[in-house]
C-alpha cells in the first residue's frame, strides 16, 4: 500500500522534471541551432579598457632648510593663495645639511631637479588642492607638455606616490604640492582600430577606481602604431592630486540604431553588409553603415545612409530578418 501511494509523487516530480526542460532548457538548446536573428532598434554603449595618465598643473614646494615639521592643513582641501600650509622649525646643527645624497626622496628630488618652490615660511604661491603626495614626474606629466608625450617612453617609467608627511625634514626635501583643479587632464593610448571613437570636442565619462568624471576630448593624435587621446576634465575627484596613472574604463557614448551581432556582418565587392531574408525564404545581400561596435555587437544605420560618393544608399530595416555568421562574401 506504502508502494502505491507512492506513485502520485513520482509523477509530481517527473512533470517538474518536464515543466523545467521546457521552460528553461529547451529555448537555450533551440537558441544554438537558430540561424537568423531580427534586427531591433536598440542602444550600444561603446566603452573601452584604458591605461590613463593624470596630467596637472601642479607645484612642489621643497624645504629651505632643516628641521621640524608641524602640519596645519589636512590633504584634499582647496587651499587659497598666501595659506600657510605647514609650520618648518629650522633645526639649524641640520640647516647646511643637504637631502641629495642621504633622503629617502633622493630620486624625487632628482627628477624635480629646480622645478620646485624652496620655501622657509611653507605659504603656497596660488590656490589649488593641496595635495601631500609626490612622484618627481610633475614637471614631466604638465600640460606645457603633454601634447609632446610618447608611449614608448611612458610605458616604461616607474612611477609610485610618495606621502612626504613626516615628523622632520633635511633642506631641499619635498614637503607638500599644490594643484590647479580648474582644469586637470588625463592621457591614454588606444589602437587605431578604437581612434574612431574620440573626436575632439566629444564628451565621455571615465570610469576610475575612485568614481567616475565626464571629460572633454582635447585631441586625438598618431604616436608610432598607437594614437594619444588627451581628456579634459574639471570634475571632482577624490583621488585627483595623488594619482598619477589608473586603470579605467573610458565610456565614449550611447549608439542609437539596429543592434546586430558583429559576427552578422559580411563583404561584398569590399563594402560591409548582411544577408536580410526574402519573402521566397532567400537571402540577399544588403548594404550596411556601421555606426559604432564594441565587438560583440555592432549599431547599424536604417533605411538608408550616404556613402563615400555622396550616394543615397538603401538599407536595412526595423525588424528585417538576416543570416547569422554568412561567413565571408566576394
Amino acid at each position: 500500500m506504502a508502494k502505491k501511494n507512492r506513485k502520485p509523487i513520482y509523477i509530481f516530480v517527473l512533470a517538474l522534471i518536464i515543466l523545467y526542460v521546457v521552460i528553461y532548457i529547451i529555448p537555450k538548446v533551440t537558441g544554438i541551432f537558430e540561424t537568423t536573428e531580427v534586427l531591433k532598434a536598440g542602444t550600444l554603449q561603446v566603452t573601452e579598457e584604458a591605461t590613463c595618465y593624470f596630467v596637472r598643473g601642479e607645484t612642489v614646494y621643497e624645504a629651505g632648510s632643516a628641521g621640524s615639521l608641524d602640519y596645519l592643513i589636512d590633504e584634499g582641501i582647496h587651499i587659497r593663495k598666501g595659506t600657510k600650509v605647514v609650520k618648518l622649525t629650522e633645526d639649524k646643527e641640520k640647516s647646511d645639511k643637504s637631502a641629495e645624497d642621504k633622503s629617502d626622496y633622493k630620486d624625487i628630488i632628482t627628477r624635480l631637479s629646480d622645478n620646485v618652490v624652496r620655501t622657509a615660511d611653507c605659504k603656497a604661491q596660488s590656490s589649488g588642492i593641496l595635495s601631500y603626495y609626490a612622484d618627481g614626474y610633475e614637471n614631466y606629466f604638465s600640460p606645457a607638455t603633454m601634447d609632446e608625450l610618447k608611449y614608448e617612453k611612458v610605458q616604461d617609467l616607474k612611477i609610485e606616490a610618495e606621502d612626504t608627511k613626516r615628523k622632520s625634514t633635511l633642506k631641499r626635501e619635498p614637503l607638500f604640492k599644490i594643484c590647479d583643479n580648474d582644469n586637470w587632464y588625463l592621457v591614454c593610448w588606444v589602437e587605431a582600430a578604437s581612434v574612431a571613437k574620440y573626436e575632439a570636442g566629444n564628451t565621455v565619462t571615465i570610469q576610475l577606481p575612485e568614481g567616475d568624471v565626464e571629460a572633454t576630448v582635447k585631441s586625438v593624435a598618431e604616436d608610432g602604431e598607437l594614437w594619444r587621446v588627451i581628456f579634459r576634465s574639471n570634475r571632482y575627484y577624490k583621488a585627483f592630486a595623488k594619482s598619477r596613472i589608473e586603470e579605467a574604463t573610458i565610456v565614449s557614448r550611447d549608439y542609437s540604431g539596429l543592434i546586430a551581432k558583429s559576427s552578422s556582418i559580411t563583404t561584398k565587392g569590399g563594402k560591409p553588409g548582411v544577408r536580410v531574408r526574402q519573402t521566397s525564404g532567400e537571402y540577399t545581400f544588403v548594404p550596411i553603415k556601421v555606426i559604432a561596435s564594441d565587438g560583440e555587437y555592432s549599431v547599424l544605420q536604417d533605411v538608408s545612409f550616404i556613402d563615400e560618393n555622396g550616394d543615397s544608399v538603401n538599407t536595412v530595416n526595423v525588424y528585417d530578418e538576416i543570416l547569422k555568421n554568412p561567413g565571408k562574401g566576394t
